[in-house]
């Protein structure tokens, strides 16, 4: 079932996640931790056990490294979770902000096109201007706080299809 409806005459003008670099980053922790078994083995194989106690020590240890891969790798299908179900929408007539919570909880806001005061690009630091990455903050009438989308790839872009929308959208309506 899809997060969001679409009117009749409704068009998705541009849809965009995180850049990928973030979801990169977050997966280091689980990838970099799932080397801990292995460090733990190499360091291991200095010490002289008997054969009995070396072989049931094998064992054990290969069951628990296997159990903690697994909570690695479902930590990082966690992480890559949150980031592909988290989703900004622009259409003709509305933008749609998806925030995925966990793995059972999406918050869905919707604004409608004609509401916007104005958007604003933040790109911040040499990673974000090498990597191409900003956040585009929409102004949006009777709301305190600006909608943000968060270290977006091609923020620039973004903020040029948001407005080019609205211009469409406001002579459509005339």
């Amino acid at each position: 079932m899809p997060a969001f409806t679409l009117a009749p005459n409704e068009q998705i003008i541009l849809m965009a996640r995180r850049h990928w670099f973030f979801v990169a980053i977050a997966m280091l922790k689980p990838v970099l931790l799932a080397l801990l078994p292995w460090l733990i083995a190499f360091s291991l194989a200095f010490f002289d056990l008997s054969m009995a106690n070396r072989q049931a020590f094998t064992v054990l240890f290969w069951y628990y490294s296997w159990l903690f891969w697994s909570v690695c790798f479902c930590w990082g299908v966690l992480i890559w979770v949150d980031w592909y179900l988290d989703l900004w929408v622009l259409t003709s007539q509305k933008i749609i902000d998806i925030q995925q919570m966990g793995l059972f909880r999406r918050l869905v806001m919707t604004y409608s096109i004609d509401n916007i005061q104005g958007v604003t690009v933040k790109t911040g630091g040499p990673l974000a201007t090498f990597f191409k990455y900003g956040n585009a903050e929409i102004k949006i009438l009777g709301q305190q706080n600006p909608v943000i989308f968060r270290e977006i790839p091609n923020a620039a872009l973004v903020q040029d299809k948001i407005l080019q929308t609205h211009q469409n959208y406001l002579k459509n309506l005339k």
